[in-house]
């Protein structure tokens, strides 16, 4: 402080009034960068912003680590399809916030591998994936957990029609779910097109 004070009176007498207000801006600038940050980060938590993972979050660790998967699925709700398998491995992204899954999947349409995040909305008080695989498709689902049950909904705009699909989730054991995922029909209808188990492996 007491450097930036002698500074301060040899430029007033050297330079002037000018380059003493230059030298002022550049003195306080980083304190008002500061003040700044503290807040943006007051306004964040005040506008209901998560600022660590909550017990909702922790509920995700359920699917860390690694699964094999395996059943039935369609082509289509009219179409038979076959048998799959499929493996998956899930993990947190540093701040356990987000749950990484990337899976490898081999079925009646070939090999497929895939990525998803899966997140909890604290705001909107729902869980929320994105999904995407190497066939170039790209889906994104809302969920809700209700006792050993995660149900997700979700919308895909498949030949200029609105596709809506449910994926349903029941937990058996710590090592064990089973799923489901049905899509709606023209009629009003559920129809199952997967279906299946999955194990942990150890």
């Amino acid at each position: 402080m007491f450097r930036a004070n002698w500074q301060f009176c040899q430029l007033w007498e050297r330079r002037g009034v000018d380059t003493v207000i230059w030298f002022m801006a550049q003195h306080f600038k980083y304190r008002f960068i500061v003040l700044a940050i503290f807040i943006a980060a007051w306004i964040s938590r005040g506008s209901g912003q998560t600022l660590f993972p909550t017990p909702e979050h922790e509920k995700m660790d359920y699917f860390a680590g690694d699964w094999k998967l395996q059943g039935t699925m369609k082509l289509s709700p009219t179409v038979p399809g076959g048998d799959f398998k499929s493996t998956e491995h899930s993990e947190w992204v540093s701040g356990g916030f987000f749950l990484e899954t990337h899976s490898s999947m081999h079925s009646v349409m070939g090999d497929t591998r895939g990525v998803r995040v899966m997140e909890y909305n604290a705001d909107d008080k729902v869980y929320t994936y994105n999904a995407y695989n190497s066939l170039g498709e790209h889906q994104m689902a809302i969920g809700h957990i209700v006792d050993n049950t995660w149900t997700w909904n979700s919308e895909a705009k498949m030949n200029g029609l609105i596709a809506k699909g449910r994926y349903t989730i029941t937990v058996v054991s710590p090592v064990v779910y089973t799923f489901k995922y049905e899509t709606l029909t023209q009629t009003g209808a559920w129809a199952t097109v997967m279906e299946g188990k999955a194990t942990k492996s150890p």
